[in-house]
């Protein structure tokens, strides 16, 4: 089951061990089967506070235990990126076309382009504590008095972010 509540989102994470990585890894896999439009899913989307995601998108099968981005190259911004565990939010972002990862199963490296390069800091991101409205630019830059970008309402009225999902 896909973890919604922020707080428990925020939570501190853990470096797990390369056994309890490959564990966790076919736990997420069996999550995010369930997810027809999910492309990569991490740990504690799935309530576990240890640093590892995967990554299922296209050709790309990725698998990440203790990953570090070491740098990032040429700025982009992303338009409508979403999450799952935000359902309905839509999140213009500032992302990279370019990070180089080290992690413990690579710890070489490797660099992610594109659209990979994309997911990876996404997903890098939950392992931070960090979501989509940590990184919204612009008009979509989520405060705590800004209308939540879920659309909850009580009475009519749109509520508040702070109301609807505690702290920011």
């Amino acid at each position: 089951m896909i973890i919604r509540n922020i707080e428990d989102l925020r939570q501190p994470i853990e470096l797990a061990n390369l056994e309890e990585g490959l564990e966790i890894i076919n736990q997420l896999e069996k999550e995010l089967a369930n997810e027809h439009n999910g492309i990569g899913l991490a740990a504690p989307q799935i309530g576990i506070r240890k640093k590892v995601a995967i990554i299922r998108f296209k050709d790309y099968n990725i698998n990440l235990i203790n990953p570090t981005i070491i740098e990032r190259k040429r700025p982009v911004i992303i338009k409508s990126e979403g999450c799952l565990s935000l359902p309905g939010m839509l999140i213009d972002t500032q992302r990279y076309k370019e990070v180089f990862v080290k992690d413990l199963q690579k710890p070489e490296g490797f660099v992610g382009i594109g659209d990979i390069a994309i997911v990876l800091q996404h997903e890098i991101d939950h392992l931070e504590g960090i979501l989509i409205i940590d990184r919204g630019i612009g008009k979509n830059k989520v405060k705590r008095n800004s209308p939540c970008p879920c659309g909850s309402e009580i009475n009519g009225k749109t509520v508040k972010f702070k109301k609807c999902h505690g702290k920011t």
